[in-house]
C-alpha cells in the first residue's frame, strides 16, 4: 500500500457525523487516533473512543497507542491508558537517565453504549472527537449484534459528552464512524438513508450533516491479495472481496419496496426497542413491514421485556400466528420498507425459527 488513508481531506469537510467505510488496514484508525494526539498538542482538546459492550473496554484500550508512540513526532511524548481513560505526559527536559517525574494529562475517554446511562454522571471536558470503531458488524457474526436503538444511544453520549447548547459558542464535537463494507443493513445507514447506489466517493446526506465516504481500494486490494498470507488465502471468496476490495457482499434490495396506499394494516410488534407494522395486501397478495404503526391500532404484539430481552412467554402465545407468518415468508410474500427495516426484521423472524 502506498500510502495511509487520507485523513487530512476527509477533515476539511467538518461534517457533524463522518462514515469512513474503507478496507481494512488502510489506516483508518491509525490515522485518526494519530489526530487526536494533534488536537491535544495544540489546544488540549480530547476524544471519546466508544464501544458497544462494557467488556469490550479492555481490549480496545490497551495499546491504544502502540503504534503511535515510535513516531518521530511523539518522541517526546509517554502514553498510557486504562478502561477508562487515555493519558499523555510530555518528557522532562534535561532529563537523560529519567528520574524526574512524569505529568500526566487527560487526552481521551472510553466508555460503552451499554454504560451510556450511568455515563451521564461521569464529567467530560473538552471533548472534540467522539469514535466509533467497527461501527458496521460483519454479517457472519453470530456473537455480536447492533444494540437496540443504537442510533439514540449514539447520539445520546454525543450529548453526554459535549453538552453543548445551540446558543453558545465552543467546541462543536465531531462523530466519526469507522467500518468495513461488511453489512449494508447497517443502522447508520439506515437512519441517513442511504440506498443500494452507493459508489465509490464522498457523498453528503442528511442536508449535509452526513459524510459518508465510501473508499475506491483498487490499488490496496490487488497488493493485499497477492502480497499478503490473509489476502491470498481470501482471494476469490467473498470475505476477500470485504477484507481487500471494500465491497459490500451480499448487497441486496430484493423485497424492499414502499407499501401500497390500499394496504390494510393487520398487527403490530414492538421487539428490543423497535417496532413494526405488518399491513396485508389483499390485491397483489404480499405483506409488507414498515416502521409505521396506526395511532389507533390495537393489535399490538409486545416480544421484549423492560431489559429489552426476549419475552418468551408472550411469545409463545403468538407461535400459531407467527407459523402461519412463516409460511408467507418462505413462500416470498413479504416487502420491506427498507434494507434496514428487512434487517432489523430479520431478529423478530428468528426469535420464532424463522430464517
Amino acid at each position: 500500500m502506498s500510502k495511509y488513508y487520507d485523513w487530512e481531506k476527509t477533515l476539511s469537510y467538518d461534517a457533524d457525523v463522518t462514515m469512513v467505510v474503507g478496507a481494512r488496514g488502510l489506516g483508518k484508525t491509525f490515522g485518526l487516533r494519530k489526530q487526536f494526539i494533534k488536537d491535544w498538542k495544540k489546544d488540549g482538546s480530547r476524544f471519546v473512543e466508544v464501544v458497544r459492550f462494557k467488556n469490550e473496554l479492555g481490549g480496545v484500550s490497551d495499546g491504544y497507542f502502540g503504534r503511535l508512540e515510535n513516531l518521530p513526532e511523539n518522541e517526546n511524548y509517554h502514553f498510557k491508558t486504562d478502561t477508562r481513560y487515555a493519558y499523555i505526559a510530555e518528557k522532562p527536559k534535561d532529563d537523560e537517565k529519567g528520574k524526574k517525574k512524569l505529568t500526566w494529562h487527560v487526552i481521551g475517554y472510553f466508555m460503552a453504549m451499554t454504560d451510556a446511562q450511568r455515563m451521564k454522571k461521569r464529567t467530560f471536558n473538552n471533548v472534540r472527537r467522539i469514535v466509533l470503531d467497527e461501527a458496521i458488524i460483519e454479517r457472519s457474526d453470530r456473537y455480536h449484534n447492533y444494540l437496540p436503538n443504537e442510533f439514540a444511544t449514539l447520539a445520546d453520549i454525543v450529548d453526554t459528552v459535549s453538552r453543548e447548547r445551540a446558543d453558545t459558542k465552543g467546541i462543536r464535537p465531531r462523530v466519526y464512524l469507522l467500518g468495513n463494507a461488511c453489512d449494508f443493513g447497517n443502522p447508520y445507514f439506515g437512519h441517513y438513508g442511504v440506498t443500494s447506489d452507493l459508489k465509490f466517493g464522498y457523498r453528503w446526506y442528511f442536508h449535509k450533516t452526513f459524510l459518508l465516504h465510501y473508499v475506491d481500494a483498487d490499488e490496496y486490494a490487488n497488493e493485499k491479495l497477492t502480497g499478503t498470507v490473509a489476502g491470498r488465502m481470501l482471494a476469490g471468496s467473498e470475505a476477500g472481496k470485504v477484507s481487500a476490495k471494500n465491497e459490500f457482499v451480499g448487497l441486496s434490495s430484493d423485497f424492499v419496496e414502499q407499501k401500497p396506499k390500499h394496504a390494510k394494516f393487520s398487527f403490530g410488534i414492538h421487539f428490543n426497542g423497535a417496532h413494526f407494522g405488518v399491513w396485508a395486501d389483499y390485491i397483489r397478495g404480499f405483506y409488507y413491514v414498515t416502521e409505521s404503526i396506526p395511532n389507533n391500532a390495537s393489535a399490538i404484539y409486545y416480544f421484549s421485556n423492560e431489559d429489552a430481552r426476549v419475552n418468551y412467554i408472550a411469545a409463545k402465545r403468538t407461535s400459531k400466528l407467527f407459523q402461519t407468518f412463516g409460511e408467507f415468508y418462505y413462500m416470498g410474500l413479504l416487502r420491506y420498507e427498507s434494507i434496514d427495516v428487512k434487517r432489523r426484521f430479520q431478529d423478530v423472524l428468528r426469535c420464532f425459527g424463522i430464517r
